[in-house]
């Protein structure tokens, strides 16, 4: 098989993207006393990789209300560069509520609010004003990271892909010609076999495209023309919330991807291969924690940063036992 690589000129690879983002309010055992953290797929990579110390450009749009200018604080305290985030006046920002039972692991998800029954706004696409804007860094960008379809994040897609920037698509629906087009310019496709995967064969996608079929718990697998790897899921040390399992996954994937890149000045087909291993031990500490994010709510960035550096083979277990109690 001949192997995928791609050269950038930038010394740091940075990231863009966009997508669905999201207040999420988590409640865990008590309603009355409800979190609330930046979520939504797109969020939740794009902060994690800027807290790992990437630079990272969403660009999102997000209303001009309370939920919004939180939203913006939380990217711009993860470290993201945020000129283009967009808060519209004439719109709200979406809210995503989390509903966890820890005792038994499980939870589920509602845009109403359980309190006042209210609906929470949609998620809104960014317009062609917002790429344009973008342009130039999305010609510079080394990844472009997208969990949504709509024009507007095509043609973002197109500038990235025409740059040679990795286009990492993980798309939440495969409905129309849209996600057709979308696909074309993926250069990784993450598929959940719970959802998107199950309308969507190998066979419909470009045999160079690398494909990532997620398989709940029972692990992953990863395709190539003709490559193609099974990786099981890594246990968890302690189980309290599953949610963000998949963020974190392509997290510690695309974390190793960019620490390559910077070291080799490209990323290779092997990249994707060992990152979702990465990506799974990631996924794994964060289950001990409630939230898509919990592991670093609770740890700190720094301290994750770290266990990626040092290898979590090695260091998860004396990690897990000092972070103690794990009831956030």
């Amino acid at each position: 098989m001949k192997q995928l690589e791609f050269s950038r000129e930038s010394p740091r690879p940075a990231v863009a993207g966009t997508g669905l983002t999201a207040v999420d309010r988590v409640y865990a055992n008590d309603y009355s006393a409800p979190t609330e953290a930046l979520g939504g797929s797109c969020g939740n990579v794009l902060l994690s990789l800027a807290m790992l110390g990437h630079p990272v450009f969403p660009v999102v749009n997000l209303g001009d209300d309370d939920h919004g200018r939180f939203l913006f604080n939380e990217f711009e305290r993860g470290g993201c560069e945020t000129r283009y985030i967009s808060r519209a006046h004439t719109g709200s920002s979406p809210v995503i509520v989390e509903i966890v039972d820890t005792t038994s692991a499980t939870h589920h998800f509602t845009t109403t609010c359980p309190q006042t029954f209210v609906r929470f706004p949609k998620w809104r696409s960014i317009d062609r004003d917002h790429v344009c804007q973008a342009a130039e860094t999305l010609k510079s960008v080394s990844v472009f990271y997208a969990d949504r379809v709509s024009e507007s994040i095509i043609l973002a897609m197109e500038e990235a892909k025409r740059a040679s920037a990795l286009i990492f698509f993980e798309p939440a629906s495969a409905d129309g010609e849209l996600f057709a087009r979308a696909v074309r310019y993926a250069t990784v496709i993450k598929l959940s076999d719970d959802t998107v995967g199950k309308s969507v064969a190998d066979d419909d996608l470009d045999p160079r495209t690398i494909v990532i079929r997620t398989h709940g718990a029972r692990g992953l697998t990863v395709s190539n023309g003709n490559v193609r790897r099974y990786f099981p899921s890594s246990v968890a040390p302690r189980v309290v919330d599953t949610c963000g399992s998949g963020d974190m996954v392509t997290t510690g994937l695309l974390d190793l991807v960019l620490k390559r890149w910077y070291r080799d000045g490209s990323w290779k087909v092997e990249d994707i291969f060992d990152g979702v291993e990465v990506g799974q031990r990631l996924a794994a500490l964060n289950c001990g924690f409630t939230g898509a994010r919990g592991l670093f709510q609770a740890a700190g960035a720094s301290h994750v940063r770290d266990m990626l550096d040092r290898g979590l083979d090695e260091v998860s277990t004396a990690y897990w036992t000092a972070l103690g109690s794990c009831d956030r």
